[in-house]
């Protein structure tokens, strides 16, 4: 997880540990969202548009698309004690700014069932639209 001192990843790690699968963490799941949203925001041109994959399974959606990568980072955060916490966000805080800037805003967000409390990473618009 670069960017992260050892202690913060010790305690990404230990977090990600001391819960069962079922709550939404797994171990590698903090370092996979990293890579993914990275991945993304590493590719040529000036906007981005995430893609939703075909199947919609949570696994494949946090590995390939950065909206749910996101919400894993969000899941890690909240589970992190203060020191890694604050790491981390700082982290995250750099790759929000960036997500801001290469992806454009969804002006039909608001008409999606999952978006209506939903945080705005996934009011952006997607590759292909799902909303018209």
């Amino acid at each position: 997880m670069d960017g992260l001192s050892g202690p913060a990843i010790a305690a990404v790690l230990r977090a990600e540990a001391s819960r069962p699968p079922d709550e939404g963490l797994s171990p590698g799941d903090t370092a996979a969202a990293l890579r993914c949203i990275r991945w993304f925001l590493a590719r040529p041109g000036r906007y981005l548009y995430p893609e939703k994959t075909v199947c919609g399974c949570t696994d494949c959606e946090r590995g390939s698309n950065p909206a749910a990568a996101r919400d894993v980072l969000t899941l890690t955060l909240s589970r992190l004690p203060r020191h890694a916490r604050r790491e981390l966000a700082a982290l995250v805080t750099g790759l929000d700014e960036q997500l801001r800037r290469r992806t454009l805003p969804d002006p039909f967000a608001h008409r999606q069932p999952w978006h209506r409390a939903g945080p705005w990473w996934h009011a952006r618009i997607h590759h292909e639209s799902h909303h018209l």
